[in-house]
């Protein structure tokens, strides 16, 4: 059962609501009418850090952009253990069968954008497409990391992350310096505006909340060696995703080198990729408009009513 806050609003502004699933409140924002594109974040962001690609998709398609476990004003399960990747994939299954909907495309981003994949893995009924914005399977971010130097150079952060050190820097009462830290940038170049920053103050000032995000690492099956350790392993474990991919990936993140979306496609054969030079590591907000046409396209190619009339045939 979801319910709306507040009053009603223009068709073209999300709603905020809430929605039960897997036993923890999930606040979501709606917008739009059309086939459901369920967007699922990266880490620090929240369900409003879709507005510059949500306010360009919205007059086609019905867009829910949840907060995900932890973040935001979604319930924040104290224990590490709880945001292991299998309670992840099971709160993406709850939230669309709440929300009572038989299947949805998927667009993820960072986090959002593994969890995607792992949920297309697993629920593959579940999943018409999978658009992902610079992330990779669980799989090939493991390989990645453990047999590229650059990759787990780039992947150090996760450590640190991991470590008591990090609770000093990341917490609710360092708001500011975490918002000059993340959006500082894209502010000054006019990718965010004064309505975004006040959402994200917002969103990262709740009590617990920091330490809800750092658990998505903590709680990560990923392993990453240092960088002068002698390691290796050759053996991709293998994956299937059954609904067409596309990747979207910024060339100039720093958070994943440029071959992991090779490495993906080599995993993933069937993936449609599309690199744009000039995009970071959040592609969607370096260029929404040409991220909306590409999702706009794909999606067009593969509609969900033509996948349900083959699944019912």
């Amino acid at each position: 059962m979801s319910f709306t806050l507040g009053s009603a609003v223009a068709s073209a502004s999300p709603m905020s609501r809430y929605v039960e699933a897997n036993g923890l409140d999930f606040h979501y924002l709606e917008q739009g009418h059309g086939e459901p594109i369920l967007f699922l974040h990266g880490f620090p962001d929240h369900a409003a850090a879709w507005r510059p690609l949500a306010e360009r998709l919205a007059p086609e398609f019905r867009l829910i952009a949840p907060d995900l476990r932890g973040y935001g004003l979604t319930s924040c399960p104290p224990e590490i253990e709880s945001y292991r990747l299998e309670h992840l994939i099971e709160d993406v299954a709850a939230l669309i069968d709440a929300l009572d909907l038989p299947m949805v495309h998927l667009c993820g981003h960072d986090w959002g954008g593994v969890l995607a994949f792992a949920f297309a893995e697993k629920h593959p009924h579940k999943a018409a497409s999978l658009t992902v914005f610079n992330a990779p399977p669980p799989a090939v971010l493991q390989s990645m990391i453990w047999n590229d130097p650059n990759q787990r150079l780039a992947s150090q952060y996760i450590t640190m992350l991991r470590s008591a050190q990090a609770n000093a820097l990341f917490n609710e009462a360092n708001v500011d310096a975490l918002i000059a830290r993340f959006l500082a940038q894209p502010y000054r170049r006019g990718l965010l505006n004064d309505a975004d920053i006040a959402a994200y103050r917002h969103a990262w000032t709740r009590k617990g909340v920091w330490q809800a995000m750092l658990a998505w690492y903590r709680a990560a099956p990923f392993d990453v060696p240092d960088t002068d350790a002698e390691f290796g392993n050759d053996c991709l474990n293998e994956f299937h995703i059954e609904c067409p991919v596309q990747i979207i990936w910024g060339d100039q993140d720093t958070v994943f080198v440029p071959a992991m979306a090779d490495a993906i496609v080599h995993a993933c054969p069937e993936a449609i990729l599309t690199r744009l030079p000039a995009a970071g590591h959040v592609p969607h907000r370096d260029a929404p408009e040409r991220c909306a046409a590409l999702i706009t396209k794909f999606l067009a190619q593969h509609p969900i009513r033509s996948i349900s009339k083959e699944v019912t045939a």
